[in-house]
């Protein structure tokens, strides 16, 4: 019998993993925590509400990224709670995206 947290998952090439990350942050540590999260190369803080909400968006290439990305930012100093809210898997091929005429972004080979 395999034990299940030996198990590693083969990732897919070329699908990217598209997250958003709620944190509750204690007030007087935000700036410290958003100077932090600036420093993790897949994220981006999307949207500080209030004092205490930061919403942050992730782009990894793997789920094990994506557990590493939300685990550092649940140990920050200051953090009270990191909630996942949103995950998608993407497999477009970013270099595949063409600007038209009209300004809209359309990967290339696709009906219009």
């Amino acid at each position: 019998m395999r034990n299940a947290t030996t198990v590693e998952r083969e990732e897919e090439a070329g699908v990217w993993h598209i997250s958003s990350v709620l944190l509750q942050a204690e007030p007087t540590k935000r700036e410290q925590i958003c100077a932090a999260i600036e420093q993790i190369p897949s994220a981006e803080i999307t949207e500080v509400s209030d004092s205490t909400k930061i919403i942050v968006t992730l782009e990894t290439p793997s789920e094990r990224d994506l557990a590493n990305a939300l685990s550092d930012m649940q140990q920050l100093d200051g953090v009270v709670t990191a909630s996942l809210i949103f995950h998608q898997t993407d497999t477009t091929d970013l270099n595949s995206i063409v600007i038209s005429d009209q300004g809209d972004m359309q990967p290339e080979g696709t009906c219009s």
